[in-house]
């Protein structure tokens, strides 16, 4: 395929979201988006594949259907950031259990080829049974850390150390105490950890569900939970039912994946906490709003 063929497979949206991306460490998204035609003409030829359906994106990598000697897979090409540096790693330990499975990688042009999943997701699923799968997945996933990854600790303690000055000073006080306990609990670092595991990061397998798109890390298996508390969060409502609803859902998600209620409380916490310090340097105030309400919600 030539490069200029292969420009048709990168849809409008996907080139515009992406080309808004300063560098991480890596080119930014426009002139990685510039090079991706001849990125894609070069791997579909050298992995003897062929273009089987439109291509999906997400925020950071195009997904393209396609067929080769492996039968229907996933050709998923990555713009270079930290968060997906080590997504290869993972996949590789995971073998296909409780995860998308890997045929193929070429980290240093940060391409995967990945077996071919449906297209549904937990979105539509009753609440409390998403986060039974989600937990579930928990246990799959949930092995020894690998060297190479990025350290939970580290993270933490970068992270409230450059909280933004206009967080209240009683929240940030708060996460700032309770990430001090939590990385130096042995286990911080101990277990490989999706790091973005939530309802529209699980589909099927056509038999089974499987977790994708993981940002792996060297980490704690509580870290997780946070990431099914800022989604559907509409159909939660507000007030008194609200804190039932999150906090139910934290109870599922403990009693399934076999986590202590305190530690995923306490873990959700700091994180919202570096979600509104974020939000704040963005100016998203509905975003500060919605975590400040989940931390509200936490409290015992």
């Amino acid at each position: 395929m030539r490069a200029e063929e292969a420009a048709a497979l990168v849809p409008s949206p996907f080139a515009e979201q992406i080309s808004r991306h300063d560098p991480e460490g890596g080119p930014s998204g426009a002139d990685w988006l510039a090079e991706l035609p001849r990125l894609l003409a070069g791997i579909l030829d050298e992995w003897g594949l062929s273009v089987d359906g439109s291509p999906a994106w997400g925020q950071t990598a195009l997904v393209v259907p396609v067929r080769g000697d492996v039968g229907p897979a996933a050709l998923k090409v990555v713009w270079p950031h930290p968060e997906a540096r080590a997504e290869h790693l993972a996949l590789r330990a995971w073998d296909g259990r409780g995860a998308v499975r890997l045929l193929r990688a070429d980290p240093g042009r940060w391409v995967l080829l990945l077996e071919r999943l449906t297209i549904e997701d937990l979105g539509e699923m009753w609440d409390e049974e998403a986060c039974r799968v989600v937990g579930g997945l928990y246990r799959e996933l949930h092995l020894p850390a690998l060297p190479q990854l990025p350290r939970l600790s580290a993270w933490t303690e970068q992270q409230v150390a450059d909280l933004h000055p206009r967080l209240p000073r009683a929240l940030a006080t708060r996460a700032r105490s309770l990430a001090a306990r939590l990385v130096a609990d042995p286990a911080c670092d101990a277990t490989l950890v999706h790091g973005d595991l939530h309802y529209a990061n699980v589909l099927s397998d056509g038999t089974e569900w499987v977790a994708i798109d993981p940002k792996p890390m060297a980490g704690h298996p509580a870290f997780e939970v946070a990431s099914m508390l800022w989604n559907r969060t509409e159909e939660m409502g507000t007030g008194p039912a609200f804190r039932y609803l999150l906090r139910r859902r934290v109870e599922v998600l403990c009693e399934a994946g076999a986590l202590a209620w305190d530690d995923a409380r306490d873990w959700s916490v700091v994180r919202e906490v570096v979600n509104a310090s974020w939000a704040l340097a963005d100016g998203d105030d509905a975003r500060v709003s919605l975590a400040m309400t989940i931390v509200k919600a936490l409290g015992d």
